[in-house]
Order: structure tokens, then sequence, then C-alpha cells
């Protein structure tokens, strides 16, 4: 039986399922959490085609904004219910997931992001997907989601609208200013947040690695047939 003390993603489950509140507040936070991540889903192909497409900066700043907007509520609320359902937190990581791949997809099809550093994005989520096979020979769905990456991803969010913005500065901001200090200000904050963003991400990767190890070290592997249960 594995040890409560080495981090098994199943007893942690177990445990999240049983504290939960059983009052309103329970069953009205996680729908509006999942409404939260619902609608960065649904606004990451507004966005692609805002950016790529139509060209919009209203629209593709709108998108942007709103994707920041809805993932601080999101934690928001997370913090304040004190056992997360687990649905809930993994439809906002694939509602994080999809609008950071999304977003950086768009900002390196108009030569904002470099390939090299835009290529980090997904092969960080080929990284996660790698791991897959290994977790379900342990009877196990998904690791614990880590706050490192929830910040991560965070930051790739926030770096989305900065860095649109200081693409096209010229002709949607007047601020009564040179032209390259509101682009400098924006580029500057823009890829200081993509980049922390990224090394966040990626370093959560190396810890989900470290919790796999420790997991193919803890837990037996399923018998043929056998039931996995996360």
């Amino acid at each position: 039986m594995p040890n409560r003390r080495s981090g098994d993603p199943r007893l942690q489950h177990g445990r999240g399922s049983r504290q939960r509140p059983q009052g309103s507040a329970d069953r009205n936070q996680p729908a509006l959490g999942k409404l939260l991540s619902i609608l960065r889903l649904v606004y990451a192909p507004v966005m692609l085609w805002a950016v790529v497409i139509a060209k919009d900066d209203t629209i593709a700043l709108a998108a942007f904004g709103l994707a920041v907007v809805t993932d601080l509520l999101d934690s928001w609320l997370n913090r304040k219910q004190l056992g997360r359902r687990r649905a809930g937190e993994l439809l906002d990581v694939a509602a994080n997931t999809a609008f950071v791949l999304a977003g950086t997809f768009a900002l390196w099809q108009i030569d904002v992001i470099p390939w090299p550093i835009a290529l980090l994005v997904p092969l960080r989520l080929a990284g996660l997907l790698a791991m897959i096979p290994a977790l379900r020979s342990r009877g196990v769905r998904t690791l614990p989601v880590h706050l490192l990456g929830k910040v991560g991803a965070f930051f790739m969010l926030a770096s989305f609208p900065l860095l649109h913005l200081s693409h096209d500065i010229p002709e949607t901001l007047d601020l009564g200013l040179e032209p390259s200090l509101p682009i400098q200000l924006a580029q500057a904050f823009g890829w200081a947040f993509a980049l922390w963003g990224i090394l966040l991400l990626w370093w959560s990767l190396v810890l989900y690695a470290q919790e796999l190890r420790r997991l193919m070290a803890t837990t037996p592997p399923l018998e043929k047939g056998g039931a996995a249960r996360a």
C-alpha cells in the first residue's frame, strides 16, 4: 500500500472529495469556476481569428484581457473553496493550456514571438502527455496540479496583451509620448511575464517528472486486467 506521505495522487484525490463543504457555496462556486474556464476555452479560437485572420486589435485585446480576468477570478474562487472538485480543477488547467497554446501560436504568426521560444510551449505539453502511459500503468489518471504550473500559465496569459499591444502601439495608442517609450514599456513587461511563465511551466514539468518517478517507485503496476482508479 502506498505511503500517505509519498504524495500519491489517488490519496490526494480521495481526501479532497471527503473534505468538500456541503453548503450552497460548494454548489455555486464550482459552477462559476467552470463557467470562467469555459469562457477561456470559447475565447481561444475567437482570439486566434482576431489576431491571425481578422487583424482586429480591439477583439484580440478584449479576448486576451478576458483570459487574464477570468483566470484571476477562478484562482480567487479556488482559494475561497477548501476542497475544489477535481473535474473543475482539470477544466481550469485545460482552459489555460488551450489559451496559452493559442496565444503563443497567434503571436508567433504575426512575428511577435520567435519560433524557438514559441516552440517551448507545445514541447512542454508533449512532455506532460508522454507521462500518461506511465501514470495509467499505476492506475492513476492525472497528477495533482502544481502551483508553479498554474502561476506559469497566468504569467503567459498576462504577457499576451502586452506583447500584442506593443506590436501595434503607434496605430492603437496615443499617450502624448514618444512612440518608442510605450513600446519599450509594453515589450519589457510583456517579455518579462512571458519568459518567467515559460520558465515556471518547464520547472513544473520537472516537478511532475519527479512526482511520477516517486509514484513508479512506491506503487506497484496494475495486474493484467486490473481496474485503474484515480
